[in-house]
């Protein structure tokens, strides 16, 4: 080849590798509303005997935008605060009752549902209605019911379970100085004072079990979260070092995640470090690290509503001490032996023995009892996703269904804890590990974190 063809073949490729580089591997895929159709179709045909409604998240003044309560937004795929579904079983109806917009509010924030033109079509839903018209709907719709399935059990969030949501609602209860009842416990109450024939049923127990399951649209979000968390935590573990402070290992990670197009954190990232690493959800970040020490990070992406969780445990100093080695290969073994035997049909007890069999093999079999068994939860839409809160021994999985793997030593004495964790995807054949993108092997890892990090 001639040197002027040499040098444009070189120009060549590297413009190629620029645009790859820059184009947008992640970017957010279309809508779907016939994803959303199907999975009302499927509330509604258990609920052909009533009318159900569920509740949009409010809007809040914290400085993060705003996440749609994941039930509302599994059903709908709507982002609007304070919205109402009302599904009617008998007609097959499905209504969104909206905020009307004043003027001044549309050109501060922007158009609203209703202010949105075709907006009922677009989302694929009966009607959109202003929300003011939601009681004079719903009496017509409850004369044609026989029972109103309403959410009886808190709705869960972004970070929190159903059962965790609970109990923070009820650590609300207990202020000294005001009472607390979360809103939509009133409206339920107030509905239910309206129209006392209709029996209650809890729309949230119906709304679990549809939402264990992942259909291919939800998978194809996951494992793009997945990929797009891998890459943020690599991010965090590259040029670690003595001197640093937590809360740059953070930055690192949050800057790869959404320039990926990450929507936002799965949850409150954790960095901890040195003694704090035995706080299992700390979330100050802003210790500066020391040689010798590990430091623990759990933290995941919110891509288009999904979520992945991810944690690993890497030494600052660039290889762990003896000690925190022999931890380390024991909970690196239960977490590819938990792998491997995730498949259909396997249950959390089952789960359970083999990983109580590898920390009997490395000696830690009393630490790992100390902690209740504990292999994993259920994520989604949530990052403890339906499902977290029961984790009966004895449910079978099967395919859809992802679990994440987490296996965890620690010894509060010493102030030393240590996981690993991943999102795991239940296939028809096995598993597939949507977040094998960042590795946990001790020399890939070492490896890892002797390359130049975030500047």
């Amino acid at each position: 080849m001639s040197r002027p063809k040499r040098n444009l073949f070189r120009l060549l490729s590297a413009l190629a590798l620029v645009l790859a580089l820059a184009a947008p591997v992640f970017a957010q895929a279309q809508f779907d509303k016939a994803e959303f159709a199907a999975r009302r179709a499927r509330l509604l045909d258990q609920i052909a005997d009533g009318v159900a409604v569920v509740f949009a998240g409010d809007a809040h003044v914290h400085a993060v935008k705003f996440r749609q309560s994941p039930d509302f937004y599994y059903l709908t795929g709507v982002e609007e605060p304070g919205a109402i579904l009302l599904l009617v079983g008998k007609t097959r109806q499905s209504i969104v009752f909206a905020e009307r917009r004043p003027k001044w509010k549309v050109r501060v924030e922007g158009p609203g549902l209703l202010e949105t033109e075709n907006a009922a079509d677009a989302y694929g839903l009966t009607h959109v209605l202003p929300r003011e018209e939601f009681l004079n709907v719903f009496g017509l719709a409850a004369k044609l019911a026989q029972k109103f399935y309403v959410p009886l059990s808190a709705p869960d969030t972004l970070q929190f379970s159903r059962g965790e949501a609970e109990e923070f609602e009820r650590e609300l209860s207990t202020h000294p100085l005001y009472s607390y009842t979360p809103a939509a416990k009133q409206a339920v109450k107030r509905l239910h004072e309206l129209y006392p024939a209709l029996p209650l049923s809890d729309v949230n127990a119906l709304l679990d079990k549809l939402r264990f399951v992942k259909t291919p649209y939800e998978i194809e979000r996951m494992r793009r979260s997945g990929q797009i968390g891998a890459e943020g935590m690599k991010a965090a573990m590259r040029g670690t070092h003595a001197g640093e402070y937590e809360y740059e290992v953070e930055a690192a990670a949050r800057f790869a995640q959404t320039k990926l197009g990450a929507r936002g954190d799965a949850f409150t990232p954790i960095v901890a470090s040195g003694p704090n690493t035995v706080v299992w959800h700390y979330e100050r970040n802003s210790r500066q690290m020391q040689a010798g020490e590990v430091v623990l990070m759990d933290y995941g992406a919110d891509f288009e509503y999904y979520e992945s969780d991810i944690t690993r445990t890497w030494p600052v100093s660039g290889t762990f001490t003896p000690e925190q080695e022999r931890m380390y290969r024991c909970i690196l073994e239960a977490r590819a032996s938990l792998i491997a035997a995730i498949k259909p049909g396997v249950t959390l007890g089952q789960l359970q023995d083999v990983a109580e069999a590898v920390y009997t093999k490395h000696g830690f079999r009393q630490e790992f009892l100390a902690l209740g068994r504990y292999v994993g939860h259920y994520v989604g839409l949530s990052v403890h996703d339906v499902g977290s809160d029961a984790l009966a021994t004895g449910v079978a999985l099967q395919p859809g269904v992802v679990f994440n793997v987490e296996p965890i030593i620690e010894f509060p004495a010493k102030k030393i804890h240590m996981r690993l964790e991943d999102t795991i995807l239940v296939t028809a054949t096995g598993a597939e590990n949507l977040t094998a993108g960042v590795p946990a092997d001790l020399d890939a890892v070492y490896a890892l974190v002797k390359q130049k990090g975030v500047e």
